[in-house]
């Protein structure tokens, strides 16, 4: 009876030993076939050809959108100049150039083989197409451009883009590889009604619904208060600052897993941003760059931005 016994112990143990060995196999093997997603291992273009910003692996990024502004002429001398000038002075921080479409690929052509990066100011989201005045984000790659700027205040203010729109051009420009600089921000009305929070909430959660989790290592986000541009008010550091820890405690709260992701962004000021306020801005704690339009036309007011 003993021995019957020790001889079915035996026997299940032998089956245990087998079947741990096969799962953990298994295991191992599935374990191996698995890859960590861009964001965490800083695998996009956009995070390998850049130093980060301190510990908080956040890149500082000044970004000048030239807006439909200079002429040809002027677009290409700019060009130059900024090439000439700018890699040697850049101390680490990234620029971005974005000039109007008609200028994109002379601008595109002197910048190439340059860290600094060439964007559109907009793009319509479809391959080749039937869209009268429209530009594709192919037509944009065979420039060189790598970068996509979307929802900005003046686009969202008289051209009547929706958070909806946006979200559908960035899902586009990200399954293609591009980079994307999306712009949120509240007018004059909205913030003296006391509705920043609510309106910069909606901006964050329908222009960025559904983005995957690995795909936001392509991703900028600029704030533009526009309440504060042409209108003889002024945004103080500290203002700014509040709305930038808003926006990235937003986007910590898109999904479970979100809040890494969050600290990582990039988080850019847009509110008249020149070379006597710009080393005060990035002072601020979420403050990661400016997003400049006038200073950025002129190349030694750009050039102090660095």
């Amino acid at each position: 009876m003993i021995e019957n016994i020790f001889f079915f112990v035996r026997i299940g143990l032998l089956f245990f030993d087998r079947f741990r060995a096969k799962k953990f196999a298994s295991f191992t093997s599935l374990k191996k076939s698995l890859k960590p997603f861009p964001f965490l291992t800083n695998s996009s273009q956009f995070y390998r050809n850049h130093p980060s910003r301190g510990t908080r692996m956040r890149k500082t990024i000044i970004a000048g959108n030239w807006k439909m502004n200079l002429s040809e002429k002027e677009a290409l001398s700019l060009a130059h100049s900024i090439k000439e000038k700018i890699p040697s002075i850049s101390k680490g921080r990234i620029s971005m150039i974005f000039p109007s479409t008609l200028h994109l690929a002379g601008v595109a052509k002197i910048l190439q083989g340059t860290e600094i990066l060439v964007g559109a100011q907009n793009v319509y989201p479809s391959g080749l197409a039937a869209f009268t005045g429209e530009t594709s984000p192919e037509q944009l790659k065979e420039l060189g451009v790598k970068v996509v700027m979307i929802g900005h205040s003046e686009r969202r203010q008289f051209l009547g883009e929706t958070n909806s729109f946006c979200n559908e051009k960035i899902h586009f420009l990200l399954k293609n590889d591009f980079i994307v600089l999306y712009c949120v921000g509240e007018t004059l009305i909205e913030r003296e009604s006391g509705k920043t929070f609510e309106v910069i909430s909606s901006q964050i959660r329908e222009g960025l619904k559904g983005i995957h989790s690995h795909s936001f290592s392509n991703l900028v986000l600029a704030y533009e208060p526009v309440w504060a541009i042409g209108t003889g008010k002024v945004a103080t550091p500290a203002q700014a600052q509040e709305v930038h820890s808003f926006i990235r405690k937003e986007i910590a709260g898109l999904f479970l897993g979100a809040k890494e992701i969050a600290e990582s962004i990039s988080i850019l000021y847009g509110g008249s941003v020149k070379p006597d306020n710009i080393q005060t801005l990035l002072k601020e704690k979420d403050l990661d760059g400016g997003l400049v339009g006038g200073a950025s036309q002129k190349i030694d007011s750009y050039a102090g931005l660095f």
